[in-house]
This record gives C-alpha cells, sequence and structure tokens, in this order.
C-alpha cells in the first residue's frame, strides 16, 4: 500500500470536548437524541482536572482478548478438495499484507478518509456531522474505522456471551453508548500504538504500526453480505478470489457493501450495488487513488459483468461427493471426547462453526466416486421400490474409512423424493438408523469363536434341519437358570438346502444355515457373544447383545460400518483397527488440535483370521458368492448375507488391501425381498448374491485399480484337521462336576447320559465315557451313570430283540448272564449261542457301554 510514515494531528481535550459539546448540541437541535437521555457532562467535566489521559477508559476484556468466528472446513485425506465448509458467520480471517492494497485504500476512502491521521474519534468528522445533521435531511455518522471496529467487537462478544443485558448494551441508541464508544476507541489505538509503533513503513506490507494492526482487524470483522463477514470471503464469494488478488474495481464494490450490507447486495441489488461502488470509485478518485480516466472506465462497467459468484459450500448438503461421509465426521467432532474436554473454550459444535478448523479426513475420493457409480448403477436413488444400498470401505491396516456412500440423496429436511437425512452406513448415534439384520454375513463370527474353541474347519457337522430344545444350548454367563432357548427352535435355511453332514468349509462356503447353527449348538452361546465384540460386532441401536440361539444367523441388527470393521479384524490377520475418519485437525493458527487416535489391538490370533479367509475365500471361489469374483483373477474372500424373510440382503468382503461392505434392503421396514422388482428387474427372491454381490465386486474391480494383487497366508493344519488333546477321565464323578471337568479342559458333556445297571458305584455316578485318551477340542464326551435300578428287559425281554447280542446298558462280562440258563427272562428265545459281542440292543445310540475310543 502507497503509506508513509504520516505526521498524526493530536486529538486534545479542549479539541473533543469542544466537539462533543457542539455535536451535542446541534444533535439536541435536530432532535437526534432519545428524549430523556443527557450528556454525562459532570463526569467528561470531572475528568478534565485531572488530564486529558482520564478520557481514555481502560479496555475491558472484550478488546483485549478478540478471537473472531471464522469458518471450518472438511477435506478428503489429500487436504485439497474441500468437501463442505460450516460457519456462524462465514468469515477467513487473514493477515493485513493478504488483503489487497485497492480494498485498503478503498475502505478507507468510503468510510473514514481522516483513518491515517486521527487517533481513534475525528474532531472534525465530528463537527461536520453534527452540522449536516443540523441543516440538510441527511444524518451521516461520524465513526472512524476504529470505532465501528470497537462497536463490532463489543456485539460480537454479546453474541457469543449470550448475555441479554450485554447484547442491549452493545445495540442500544444512546448518547452514553457513543461517548463510551469514543473513549474506548481513543484507549484502544493508545494501546496498539503502544504495541506496534506509530511509523507505518511503507515497503512493509505487513502490520508494523498500531494504524495497520487497526485496519487489519477492521478488514475482518466488517460485515460484507448476507453473513459474509472478512474481506476474504467476501472476495471468494463475490470475485471467487482471494482478497489479495482483488482490484481497485472488485475492491470497490466490496467496500461499498460494509455501510448496509443488505441495501447494496451485490447479488440481490445489483443497481444498488453498483451506484454504492461508483460513490466509492468517486471518493477514491477524490483521494488520488484512480486517475479520471480510470473513473470513467470502472464507473461505465455493470456489476453483473464483474461478479464471479462462488457461494460456500455450506454444510453436508454441499458436500456433493460424500455428504453422510462429511456427516458422520461432523457427528464425530460435535461428540468425541477429543473435541469436548472439560474446561475447554469451545465444545465441539462451537469449534465446527466457529473454531476456523480445517479438517483432513480419511476419506479416497476415487474411491468414494467409484462407490457412488457402483450404487447408483445397481439402484437409483428414486426407484420406486423405495429401497436403498449403503456401502463402506475400509484400509484394512488402518481402518481408515475411504468410501462412505449410499444411493439416496442427502438432504436433512428428507423432503425431495429419493432423499434422506439418515445415513444407512452408520449406527444411529452417529446419525444413523436401527440397523439391519446382517444375516450370514454374521457366520465368520461364529465360524472364528468355532476355530478359536479348536474345532477345525474339516470336521463334519450336521446339516440337517431339526428341532432344539431349550436345555441343548449353553451360555456360561447367564444364570443357571435361565432358558437359554426360551422353547424349542427349528431352523431353516434361506440360500439353498443342503441338509446333509458336510465340512464346516463347506457349510461356509454354501452358506448352510442348519449346519452352522448345529455349529452354535456346540458352543458356548457366551463365547459367541465375546467374538462378537471382540471382532468390533454392535448393535447399531445401542443396546446389549441378546444372548439367543438365533444369534447364530445374525439376527441382531447392526450398520454396514460394523459389518466392515468384522471383516477388516480377518482381513488385517487379526489385528482389528477401530474405524478412523479424522487424519488431521489444525486450528485458525495452524497450531495441530488432538483427534481420535487410531486403535489397533489383536483381538484373535493370526491363525484363525486365516482360517476364515481361507473359509470366506471358498465363498467366492465355488459357494454362494461366486457373482463377487474379482476381475483378472485377484483372490478376495467374502460372505454373503441373507435375512430372515429375504428383507436385508448383504455381501462383506475384502483382499488382504481393501475392505467393503454392502447392504441393501427397504430402511424403514423390514420388506421381504420377493416378488419384488429393483431397477426395472424383477426378482422372485432376493439373496445376497442377487445384486449386493454384483455391486461390490463392481466397486472393488475399480476401487483396486492401481493396488497390488496380494494374497491370503495359507491355513495350518491344526485349523484344517485340528489337533487331538487329552481328554480327561470323568469316571466316577458326578454329571455336574464331570460337566465341569470337560468344559475346563474344553470339551462339552453330552445332554443326557445313558444308565447302567451297577453295584459297584452309587446312583448318579458316571461308570463310562466315549472317547477316552485324545479328542478333537470342543468334541462332546458322551458317558454313562450308574443306577441301582435292574433294566426291564432283565425280566421282560423284548420281541425282535437278538439274544445272541447284549442290550447297551448291560452291565456284566460274557452274554448272555449264566443265570439266564436256569431263569430266563419272559419272552427269552430257547436256544441262544453265547456271545461278548458289542450290543446293538436297547435304546440304538451306537455308543456302547462308554469304554471305547471313537
Amino acid at each position: 500500500m502507497a503509506r508513509s510514515a504520516r505526521p498524526r494531528t493530536k486529538v486534545t481535550f479542549v479539541q473533543l470536548l469542544t466537539a462533543l459539546a457542539l455535536f451535542v448540541a446541534l444533535s439536541i437541535m435536530g432532535g437526534f437524541l432519545v428524549a430523556g437521555i443527557a450528556l454525562p457532562a459532570v463526569t467528561v467535566a470531572g475528568s478534565a482536572t485531572s488530564g486529558s489521559a482520564e478520557l481514555f477508559e481502560d479496555l475491558p476484556q472484550e478488546l483485549s482478548d478478540v478471537r473472531l468466528p471464522q469458518q471450518s472446513n472438511i477435506y478428503d485425506r489429500t487436504g485439497e478438495h474441500l468437501l463442505a465448509t460450516f460457519y456462524s458467520q462465514n468469515r477467513v480471517v487473514v493477515p493485513l499484507e493478504d488483503i489487497s492494497v485497492w480494498l485498503q485504500r478503498a475502505v478507507v476512502s468510503i468510510e473514514d478518509k481522516r483513518f491515517w491521521l486521527h487517533h481513534g474519534v475525528d474532531g472534525e468528522g465530528l463537527l461536520r456531522a453534527a452540522y449536516v445533521n443540523l441543516t440538510s435531511s441527511s444524518s451521516p455518522g461520524a465513526s472512524t474505522l476504529t470505532q465501528q471496529l470497537v462497536k463490532n467487537t463489543l456485539l460480537q462478544k454479546a453474541e457469543e456471551s449470550g448475555d441479554d443485558d450485554a447484547l442491549a448494551a452493545a445495540t442500544e441508541v444512546s448518547l452514553s453508548r457513543k461517548i463510551r464508544e469514543w473513549r474506548l476507541a481513543l484507549a484502544f489505538e493508545e494501546n496498539v500504538d503502544s504495541e506496534y509503533g506509530t511509523d507505518c513503513t511503507e515497503a512493509d506490507p505487513a502490520v508494523d504500526c498500531g494504524k495497520e494492526q487497526v485496519l487489519e482487524q477492521y478488514l475482518n470483522i466488517a460485515q460484507f453480505g448476507r453473513n459474509t463477514y472478512g474481506a476474504e470471503a467476501a472476495a471468494e464469494l463475490y470475485f471467487s478470489k482471494t482478497a489479495k488478488n482483488l482490484n481497485a474495481l472488485e475492491a470497490a464494490t466490496i467496500a461499498g457493501i460494509t455501510q448496509n450490507p443488505s441495501k447494496w447486495d451485490p447479488v440481490r441489488y445489483p443497481e444498488n450495488s453498483k451506484a454504492r461502488r461508483d460513490t466509492v470509485l468517486f471518493t477514491m478518485y477524490e483521494q488520488d487513488f484512480i486517475s479520471e480516466a480510470e473513473f470513467d472506465e470502472y464507473t461505465s462497467i455493470p456489476i453483473e459483468d464483474t461478479l464471479r459468484i462462488s457461494n460456500p459450500k455450506f454444510s453436508c448438503v454441499a458436500a456433493e461427493d460424500a455428504p453422510f461421509f462429511c456427516d458422520y465426521v461432523t457427528k464425530i467432532i460435535k461428540a468425541d471426547d477429543v473435541f469436548n474436554q472439560e474446561g475447554a473454550e469451545l465444545s465441539g459444535a462451537e469449534l465446527l462453526y466457529r473454531g476456523g478448523l480445517d479438517v483432513v479426513t480419511t476419506l479416497d475420493l476415487d474411491k468414494q466416486k467409484a462407490a457412488n457409480a457402483a450404487l447408483q448403477e445397481a439402484l437409483p436413488a428414486d426407484d420406486p421400490s423405495g429401497w436403498a444400498m449403503a456401502l463402506v470401505s475400509l484400509d484394512p491396516k488402518t481402518g481408515e474409512i475411504l468410501a462412505m456412500a449410499q444411493n439416496k440423496t442427502f438432504d436433512p429436511s428428507a423432503e425431495e423424493e429419493g432423499s434422506t437425512a439418515i445415513n444407512y452406513a452408520v449406527d444411529r448415534e452417529w446419525g444413523g438408523s436401527r440397523g439391519f439384520s446382517p444375516g450370514s454375513t454374521f457366520k465368520p463370527v461364529i465360524l472364528t469363536e468355532w476355530l478359536t474353541e479348536g474345532h477345525p474347519l474339516m470336521q463334519k457337522v450336521d446339516g440337517r434341519q431339526q428341532e432344539y430344545q431349550p436345555e441343548s444350548w449353553e451360555a456360561t454367563c447367564l444364570p443357571d437358570n435361565w432358558n437359554v432357548g426360551g422353547g424349542t427352535w427349528k431352523p431353516g435355511n434361506v440360500e439353498g438346502a443342503r441338509s446333509y453332514q458336510q465340512t464346516v468349509l463347506d457349510a461356509t462356503a454354501n452358506s448352510v444355515n442348519t449346519a452352522y447353527v448345529n455349529m452354535a449348538n456346540k458352543l458356548d452361546l457366551c463365547g459367541v457373544r465375546d467374538t462378537a465384540a471382540n471382532l468390533g460386532f454392535e448393535r447399531a441401536d445401542g443396546a446389549e447383545y441378546e444372548i439367543v440361539p438365533s444369534m447364530a444367523l445374525g439376527t441382531q441388527n447392526a450398520s454396514p460400518l460394523t459389518m466392515a470393521q468384522v471383516a477388516q479384524v480377518f482381513a488385517n490377520q487379526g489385528v482389528r483397527c477401530d474405524p478412523l475418519a479424522i487424519l488431521s485437525v489444525t486450528d485458525s493458527d495452524g497450531n495441530s488440535l488432538d483427534v481420535p487416535s487410531q486403535n489397533c489391538n489383536r483381538v484373535i490370533d493370526k491363525e484363525i483370521a486365516d482360517g476364515v479367509a481361507y473359509a470366506m475365500q471358498e465363498v467366492i471361489k465355488r459357494g454362494s458368492g461366486v457373482s463377487a469374483q474379482l476381475a483378472d483373477g485377484r483372490v478376495a474372500a467374502g460372505k454373503t448375507g441373507t435375512s430372515q424373510l429375504n428383507a436385508h440382503l448383504w455381501f462383506m468382503g475384502y483382499t488382504p488391501n481393501l475392505v467393503a461392505t454392502v447392504w441393501l434392503g427397504n430402511p424403514n421396514v423390514d420388506e421381504p425381498g420377493r416378488n419384488i422388482r429393483l431397477n426395472g428387474k424383477f426378482y422372485q427372491v432376493l439373496y445376497g448374491s442377487s445384486l449386493s454381490a454384483p455391486t461390490w465386486k463392481a466397486y472393488m474391480d475399480v476401487a483396486l485399480e492401481g493396488m497390488p494383487v496380494e494374497g491370503f497366508d495359507d491355513p495350518t493344519d491344526n485349523i484344517l484337521y485340528g489337533t487331538p488333546v487329552q481328554v480327561p477321565s470323568i469316571i466316577g464323578l458326578s454329571v455336574d462336576d464331570a460337566r465341569d471337568t470337560v468344559r475346563a479342559a474344553g470339551f462339552r458333556l453330552n445332554d443326557g447320559g445313558s444308565r447302567q445297571y451297577s453295584t459297584q458305584y452309587s446312583p448318579g455316578t458316571i461308570i463310562g465315557q466315549s472317547p477316552r485318551g485324545t479328542a478333537l477340542p470342543g468334541s462332546t464326551i458322551y458317558y454313562t451313570v450308574a443306577t441301582d435300578k435292574i433294566p426291564d428287559w432283565y425280566y421282560n425281554w423284548p420281541e425282535g430283540w437278538d439274544p445272541s447280542v447284549a442290550p447297551d446298558d448291560w452291565w456284566g462280562g460274557s452274554w448272555p448272564p449264566a443265570e439266564f440258563e436256569s431263569n430266563p427272562p419272559s419272552g427269552w428265545p430257547t436256544t441262544t449261542e453265547p456271545s461278548p459281542a458289542p450290543s446293538n440292543n436297547g435304546n440304538g445310540n451306537g455308543r456302547g457301554n462308554g469304554n471305547g475310543n471313537d
């Protein structure tokens, strides 16, 4: 700026008092003072006896500690792509050297021509304003830039405090407020002059004197439009450039607005704005800042021809590519403890709207666009079905959220068709829904507990549909009398029926419900609950996890983000990294603020995670998820999911370097996915493999471009086939003691054993078990208990029983017993060959007397 060290006239007390008196007298004559308000002359006169210094009022805290509200910006992971802006006042505070010299000149010209000459209050200006007030219909103000700065700052502080009295005091129309404003302006300039000096160096664009400090503060606090404050925000709004790059014409437009931001708005009232701009240009011409030729040229240009409007991307609605992710980030800032420390000056919400934050998120914009495209291709936002889709993608090594998308349009009012304010990808706490039943995508949780308990992938389980009794379920964390099952349960299959004995690997690949229920029936449901929690599974509604048999089939609602986290653990070889959305936050001064920390911990052994990955690879290779096979033969692991009545359809999958989960369903009700038309295609029955899996593939094929091709580690033999361990002996124990013993060793005691007459053991004592020696961990131990009742066959031989084969509960040695020679049971055949052969008579359980090794 063309500035020099200016001689500044000193306003003496006599001059000021004379000006005040004349201004008041003339104003009273003109009828401009409010009735009943009188000049506190005694106070002013009393000050004169102790010297002019007492006219300078001590600066209140409001003026000595000023922190203006500034806009906060949310960016993608590069820190270069702006997602959205938030503010209570759209402002970006910048130093004077980053504000065009033309704007500095224009503002001084139109608002305070004698700015460089006075000390905060302009005596000549007061007299001139008083004279005009008296002699014409005009009512010009006499406020200097310093007075305006004082007024705006006090008003700002009053609004922030929420103190009605302070707000009334800052806005009242009274002479007493005006006089206090004068005194504070004098004191303020005295203060900044003491700190910065009075010599303003022309060669240095930065603040190096008190006057320049006043000008810098004014240009950052002044209002230049509807909720637009400060030079930087105004330059961006009206001309899509920084304040530093404004030319003389643009500067005159902005400088003219502040007198009446509504009336002189160049967007809404361009004609008004041109008239005001031209007035500013004339004052600049008068003060030799522009030539006559420039004045003529500039005033001939319509306002519309100069504007390049760039409305701020206010709120997440403006985050076109990632509005739901943006909303999730704002919820974190508003609620997470790290942004809401006790005793902090601002809460998280206040920081967002006033703190001038720059928030760099984890969002990968390319992957986000790929997610948007995949969802829109699968199901447009305005699909008549009303169904919706959501996709979440994570970096498995860090838990960073790379994409969070849904096919609906983000609209906080939810008035537009195909729009919603609900983020289906997250839990209710973070702006989401009550969640959706994950169905078979929960099976990897069951499989994790299965492998953890020592069961192998190649172990065969019963896939037949069967009825389970309440007492057959084990839940050690619940009271002994707790009815876990609540009643009999006979679950069936959804994605195809494979009701036969099969390996766990096959049951996983083909998503066989009946087999997985059979697996869960061999596990402690409390262990399943704990494993689910370790993997990051939680209910979307925030409720406690219910320990019920149906948990095996994923009946408890979760969000897509939760299911993506579960997959992340497997992709990261057992190390769980909680979802992370924010990489860094800096405040308006460039200081780094604390952010939610990355939280990574091993929650399952690597060999368990490798085993789950191996089984989930089979899902895509040959099972229910073949429609998710990736391009170029890239290896992936995944799991389809179909909930009860086919209401919610999922695909959860991953490669070693990328995780994604896709959900499809009606977000408002559990509508059966049968005989339904989606995106113009009719589906008689929907499965997770129908639309969710192909959508997952469409996203992954694009998102993985340029990423290295990585494979999974093979499972160990222990995971595939298991390792037998020693089975404890339970002979001589009661059933309750035996159950505790086998449970502690990692086995399970069969519900209900066979009975055998014994004179050696007391009734209820276990006298036989199978297996003995070694068995795979988690195996069921069968047992026989002693009874003092001789079985009925000893007296009445059942018709059709083979007399050459001993019954199951025969307690003696060779068969038949010698006493049958003289005293056979009723119905006993007359001729029988003795035989020590094992039994197949009786209850047909095929377990012998419990003394063998199965």
